[in-house]
């Protein structure tokens, strides 16, 4: 019972009707993607101080019939005419990976902050131009890393990591991201060079940032950091695509951080198996294992086995029901305001925390395991 209430309360966004706020933010959003539902409508219909209030698309048509399915007030003709209204404060961008830098970069230079898909860039170049022109605007750019919101990341396997004396050191850390292919057609944006398509981009991002959080928490650095050493030492792709040679079904790699060894293998496989998140700690004194990190709010459990006796804790923590992207979005409106009323950035991505230099971070372990596995980074121009 208590999984079908966490789900109704996923799916159908307020029922309510909520009522918003005079000043409520108004937020347009680039594309008429798949998981604009999910990621923004949803979760925005139970925010009262967030407004979705305009859209635009490649296809006005689709564009329009978005907006009449989801009450949005305004259609643009197309993305330039959508950054220009001044009424809009922040843009929510989740176009294909190959995408946000333009976009995000069109977006900061009129004003807004901005929201981005996860990858945030096709690499780590186009990272650090998304990161200096935020800065140079003094506008909020966050990467949306949506799991790392919710309580049983952020507040849950945070507290276990930070304790050092229950957990002794970190000895190896395995990260597990599997998806059936069988969900997705072969010409999905997931599987196109062109936009920034690989599996590495798509699911080892999760991956690469996860093991990151560990290893930043356990020495007691913030997401927004980049102040860590890393070392990809290997990395070899599972599958390749038949019809471009540049893109991975499948990636394993191994990655030191701060001497941490992390093995990650991520794969949309060809079969029908069972969906799998899952990430396991090796510690001195314990070992942890997260299950569904990304998706907590449909199922999640975490456990701690003791080496000195076996004894095993598990440990839940579902909070109110709402999702990774309820807890993101009203971090970045929380963010957006005190950038607004206090002018603090700094203040301001102690809330919105995935951004910056660990952005950046993030893009150039992607780029360096592309490069192991005999790969192209993503963004190159391939002749």
């Amino acid at each position: 019972m208590a999984l079908l209430n966490r789900l109704w309360t996923y799916f159908s966004g307020d029922t309510k009707q909520l009522q918003k706020q005079v000043d409520a933010f108004k937020i347009g959003i680039l594309g008429a993607a798949n998981i604009c539902n999910m990621a923004l409508i949803n979760p925005g219909s139970k925010l009262s101080n967030i407004l979705i209030y305009g859209i635009a698309a490649r296809n006005r048509q689709k564009a329009e019939a978005f907006a009449r399915k989801h009450h949005i007030p305004k259609v643009y003709d197309n993305y330039d005419e959508l950054l220009a209204d001044p009424d809009i404060t922040m843009i929510y961008n989740p176009l294909p990976n190959g995408l946000h830098h333009q976009w995000t970069m069109k977006a900061l230079r009129a004003g807004k902050h901005v929201l981005c898909e996860k990858p945030l860039s096709n690499n780590a170049d186009e990272a650090r131009e998304m990161v200096e022109e935020a800065k140079r605007q003094n506008r909020l750019l966050v990467e949306a890393f949506h799991y790392r919101y919710h309580p049983f990341c952020n507040e849950t396997l945070k507290n276990i990591i930070s304790n050092k004396d229950q957990i002794g050191s970190i000895q190896n850390i395995t990260g597990v991201f599997t998806v059936p292919s069988s969900l997705f057609k072969n010409d999905d944006i997931r599987f196109q060079y062109s936009i920034g398509g690989g599996t590495q981009m798509d699911l080892g991002c999760y991956l690469v940032s996860m093991c990151r959080f560990i290893v930043n928490t356990y020495n007691n650095r913030n997401d927004n950091d980049d102040e860590g050493s890393f070392e990809v030492q290997k990395a070899e792709p599972l599958r390749i695509s038949s019809t471009n040679p540049q893109i991975d079904y499948g990636m394993r790699s191994d990655l030191l951080l701060d001497g941490i060894k992390c093995n990650m293998y991520c794969e949309f496989t060809n079969n029908w198996s069972f969906y799998k998140q899952q990430i396991i700690i090796e510690c001195e004194h314990a070992i942890i294992t997260v299950n569904n990190l990304i998706a907590p709010v449909f199922y999640h459990y975490l456990t701690v086995q003791e080496r000195k006796n076996n004894q095993i804790r598990t440990i839940k923590n579902y909070s109110d029901n709402q999702s990774t992207y309820y807890y993101q979005l009203k971090a970045f409106i929380e963010a957006v305001k005190i950038v607004q009323d206090e002018g603090s950035m700094d203040k301001a991505y102690e809330i919105a925390f995935t951004t910056g230099k660990g952005a950046i971070r993030n893009m150039e372990i992607i780029d360096e395991i592309y490069r192991k596995a005999g790969l192209t980074v993503r963004g190159t121009t391939i002749e």
